[in-house]
C-alpha cells in the first residue's frame, strides 16, 4: 500500500469517527485540537483503523496513537510486517 493511499484511508476513518472534514486533518491533529477526541472516541478510532487496514494494535501501540503522524507510523509498521 502506498503512503498516499494509507494517509487517505487514515483521514477517512478519522473524519468519520470525529465528525470533522478530512481537509481539517493534518500533522497537528490530536486530542488537544479535536474536542470530540475523548477516550471512547479514541477506542472507536482504533477499532475503525484495525478494520480499515486489517490489522490489530496492542495496548502500548494504542496509547501512543495520539496524532496523525503516530497513527501513520503505527500502521506502516503493521502493514510492512504482513
Amino acid at each position: 500500500m502506498c503512503k498516499q493511499n494509507m494517509e487517505k484511508g487514515i483521514k477517512k476513518v478519522m473524519s468519520a469517527v470525529f465528525g470533522i472534514d478530512e481537509s481539517a486533518i493534518d500533522e497537528a491533529t490530536s486530542p488537544d485540537i479535536i474536542e470530540t477526541w475523548d477516550s471512547l472516541r479514541h477506542m472507536t478510532l482504533i477499532i475503525a483503523l484495525e478494520e480499515e487496514f486489517s490489522i490489530q494494535f496492542d495496548d502500548a501501540e494504542i496509547a501512543e496513537m495520539i496524532n496523525l503522524q503516530r497513527i501513520r507510523t503505527a500502521i506502516e509498521k503493521k502493514v510492512s510486517n504482513i
